[in-house]
């Protein structure tokens, strides 16, 4: 019997009606086991919670913990932790230290207008899975914020001292983390919730770095008598740009640049601006830019992207079969457009930066080791702005590929230039951990049947936790998501109870 098939037999029943939010705890999910996780999961699913707008969601975890009368602290940016006493018998057991972040990202589809910074999270279920309603889920990290809350609330089980971390800005450079004050932390294990892979143990990942490619404008006044137009590139399959990068998907930026390249090439196009991408962990799905031409090569422009367009869907049919890519009027007025040299350097440095998959791993079999993703593009009074995030499980192939778009940015000169932030330690594979141990132990007495254990391309905020702490021990586990950070991302509800049930089992398996 494969991992997969004893999760999921292991769960009885099967919910397959869809409806709206309750509001109430008896909502949408009541019936789902576990219900109390369940129950948070909703909870949580209700409260506003973008980077940078956590504030909410840990005043609510903040309440949770004053009504239960355990210990907190929050910081000034609303990371928040949370304490609680082991239980009878695992009193002076060596505490663990519980890991998720609150915030979550935000993207809807388009047409779908979701305030996010006021709006939660509509689930609905379709059979087995949960999904937001036209927008992201936010399961990445709503289920290990409601695995904590649960334990937290338990009374039925046994648990040595328990010290529960939840981060904030996870999502944008792993602000929170980078920020929190591990001094107030005495445990030595972590298990953390950020795994989206039931089927495996997690033990190790990759650390990264973002750049900022900063392009200075010349700024001109359009000629007379052009004809405003808009390049889109959009449907892309998008995807989490570290779980998904081995997959290939097409970078709707890269997209961009090539069909501007092109047009480049054979007639005087203006540029006006040039946007693209939702989040630095995001493979863009959709970018465009604003762009002038003479009336007259109005009909060479749509041929030149018509081309394109069909290079591109024969390159990519099967990892991007929505790929779509047009060129129509623009009706707002333009009142300044790029120079010549701006115009040709946004491309440059876009075609030029190093994009997608960059090495793999020599020592565990089909492990990306490296990559990088240009992952957002925007337009400002000043500059264009190329940001790309680069991890690897190697801080010296980290490095090198920043270098390279250094050394690019330094070719081009005009002041272009490079910046970076959020650059994270990766999180080494030990294949003697003695917690890692203690959870196979755990998965096989449990689930009946032996767990894989993954090294992954992902950069986690567990790097960080490694380098704070030293001798830290960690995994991580999660039930099954899909397609986390984008619109189509979508929990395994039937997933989570064997998880629940495995965390218990490690936990009553730290007595000492």
């Amino acid at each position: 019997m494969s991992a997969h098939q004893a999760l999921t037999d292991s769960v009885n029943g099967r919910r397959t009606e869809t409806r709206g939010m309750a509001g109430q705890t008896n909502g949408i999910l009541s019936g789902l086991k576990p219900e109390i996780f369940f129950r948070y999961f909703e909870e949580i699913s209700r409260i506003p919670r973008g980077s940078y707008n956590e504030k909410q969601v840990s005043d609510y975890i903040a309440k949770f913990a004053r009504d239960r009368g355990l210990e907190y602290f929050q910081d000034d940016i609303h990371n928040i932790l949370v304490k609680k006493p082991g239980t009878r018998g695992y009193e002076n057991a060596a505490p663990v230290i519980f890991h998720g972040h609150t915030d979550i990202v935000c993207e809807s589809d388009e047409g779908v207008h979701h305030d996010f910074e006021k709006e939660g999270i509509k689930l609905r279920i379709d059979g087995d899975f949960i999904h937001g309603t036209g927008t992201t889920l936010g399961a990445d990290n709503a289920v290990g914020v409601a695995l904590a809350l649960s334990v937290l609330d338990s009374t039925d089980i046994p648990h040595p001292p328990l010290e529960v971390v939840l981060t904030v800005q996870e999502e944008v450079g792993k602000g929170g983390a980078q920020h929190f004050d591990a001094s107030r932390l005495t445990g030595k294990r972590l298990i953390d919730f950020n795994w989206h892979d039931p089927k495996s143990l997690f033990a190790g990942c990759a650390g990264d770095i973002s750049a900022r490619f900063r392009i200075p404008i010349e700024w001109q006044k359009p000629p007379a008598r052009l004809t405003t137009l808009r390049a889109f590139v959009k449907g892309l399959s998008s995807g989490h740009s570290e779980f998904d990068i081995h997959l290939e998907r097409a970078n709707a930026i890269v997209l961009l640049a090539r069909i501007l390249g092109a047009l480049l090439d054979e007639l005087p196009v203006r540029l006006a601006s040039v946007n693209g991408g939702v989040n630095r962990y995001v493979i863009p799905g959709d970018a465009e830019a604003i762009l002038l031409v003479h009336q007259a090569d109005f009909d060479r422009a749509n041929e030149i992207v018509s081309s394109v367009s069909a290079d591109l869907k024969k390159e990519f049919f099967v990892s991007d079969p929505k790929l779509e890519v047009g060129l129509e009027l623009h009706a707002e007025a333009v009142e300044r457009v790029f120079s010549d040299v701006t115009a040709a350097s946004v491309v440059q440095a876009i075609t030029l930066t190093p994009n997608g998959v960059q090495s793999m791993s020599l020592t565990i079999a089909n492990l990306v080791e490296s990559s990088n993703t240009i992952a957002l593009l925007s337009t400002s009074d000043e500059e264009v702005e190329v940001l790309s995030t680069i991890p690897s499980a190697i801080s010296s192939r980290r490095y090198a590929i920043l270098k390279r778009i250094e050394r690019l940015a330094a070719l081009m000169g005009r002041g272009t230039k490079v910046t970076t932030f959020a650059d994270c330690p990766e999180w080494p594979y030990n294949k003697d951990s003695k917690l890692l141990a203690v959870a196979t132990r755990a998965y096989e007495e449990t689930l009946k049947v032996k767990p894989h254990v993954e090294v992954s391309h992902s950069s986690l905020e567990l790097g960080l936790f490694n380098k704070k702490i030293p001798g830290i021990d960690m995994i991580s586990i999660g039930p099954e998501a899909f397609d986390v950070h984008t619109t189509r991302e979508r929990l395994n509800h039937t997933t989570v109870e064997p998880i629940w049930r495995l965390l218990r089992e490690i936990l009553r398996s730290l007595k000492d």
